[in-house]
């Protein structure tokens, strides 16, 4: 099932008069939009809007312009979410309490749509943005409306960094995704949005949240090796017990969560993904850290209830939900 969209097409619109309107009229449930009217409108200003999950995403090519959150818009619509607008390039300013914040290519603007905020955009400008019901940001974040007009740099922050890598990524796969996909995609964007948001000195674990993210890199990247354990994983992080216990509780434990991990990976290989020659499944077994063809094989049929033996191409598809579930996984619980 196709993704469901919003696209005016404006630039296939010859009157500049007509695409200065349809942008103002397109945009207004986000902004009350003023063009530069010393500029004219070029022909490839756009909007785009996805429906992803319980989220939204838009891709847009904006012209100069000012924008404005007022009261009386803000009253009408009554709306209670939080916009995040990733900007690609372009230079653009939001009017903060300290004054004039300049947003630069890479940078991230969050706006609380509850509220008034106004800004300038100087130049043309590319943009990914985000819109999420206010409900979806857990405790950790604090009163997220208190970060409203912020923004938020990618230079010295990680998880700003990766927020502004995974909204790309998104919309450059979206049109090809399914239904489950989108909903994979979704419940991950919103935990990554949190995880950026959560003060550095919190976590649920005691350590910064990119720690949590670390850990699973380290567990991917990991994954044929046998000694691939607790022990190991408490020696390369410095780490006791207790915290890898509590870190991976909601999925069953370490072990489970590197077994799936394992299994995950031995799927692709069988149905394709990675492409290259057929491989023999004792091959499979060892470059997923099984020393026994039998173990592989047991785990592997109670896992996606079939023989390793029996896997071809139509299996495909859902090993690449996989690596939905294994974004998911690495961002969660930060």
């Amino acid at each position: 099932m196709q993704p469901e969209v919003i696209d005016p097409n404006i630039p296939l619109l010859g009157d500049e008069k007509l695409r200065r309107e349809a942008w103002v009229e397109t945009v207004a449930p986000i902004w009350v939009s003023t063009p530069d009217r010393d500029q004219p409108l070029p022909d490839e200003v756009h909007f785009r809007a996805w429906k992803v999950g319980g989220i939204h995403l838009y891709g847009l090519h904006a012209s100069a312009q000012t924008v404005e959150r007022t009261g009386p818009q803000i009253a009408s619509h009554a709306v209670d979410h939080v916009y995040f607008q990733h900007h690609l390039n372009g230079r653009a300013m939001i009017d903060a309490s300290s004054g004039e914040t300049p947003i630069d290519g890479g940078d991230i603007l969050l706006v609380d749509m509850a509220q008034p905020a106004f800004g300038r955009a100087f130049t043309g400008v590319d943009a990914i943005s985000l819109c999420i019901p206010r409900r979806a940001f857990d405790a950790r974040v604090g009163e997220v409306g208190d970060l409203h007009r912020s923004v938020l740099s990618r230079r010295d922050r990680p998880l700003v960094r990766l927020l502004s890598d995974h909204i790309r990524n998104v919309r450059h796969c979206l049109d090809g995704t399914d239904e489950e996909q989108r909903n994979l995609l979704s419940v991950a964007t919103v935990a990554l949005c949190n995880a950026a948001l959560t003060p550095a000195s919190d976590s649920g674990y005691n350590r910064p949240a990119v720690a949590a993210i670390e850990i699973r890199q380290f567990i991917e990247a990991n994954l044929d090796r046998t000694d691939l354990g607790v022990e190991l994983l408490c020696a390369r992080f410095g780490l006791s017990r207790t915290p890898i216990y509590a870190l991976f509780e909601p999925e069953g434990g370490v072990m489970t969560y590197i077994r799936n991990r394992r299994l995950a990976r031995a799927m692709r290989i069988l149905s394709g993904v990675y492409g290259g020659d057929a491989r023999r499944i004792s091959s499979v077994a060892y470059a997923c850290g099984y020393e026994n063809l039998k173990s592989f094989s047991k785990a592997f049929h109670a896992r996606y209830g079939v023989n390793p033996r029996d896997v071809d191409a139509s299996f495909r598809v859902g090993s690449r939900w996989e690596t939905g579930t294994a974004l998911l996984s690495w961002i969660k619980e930060l």
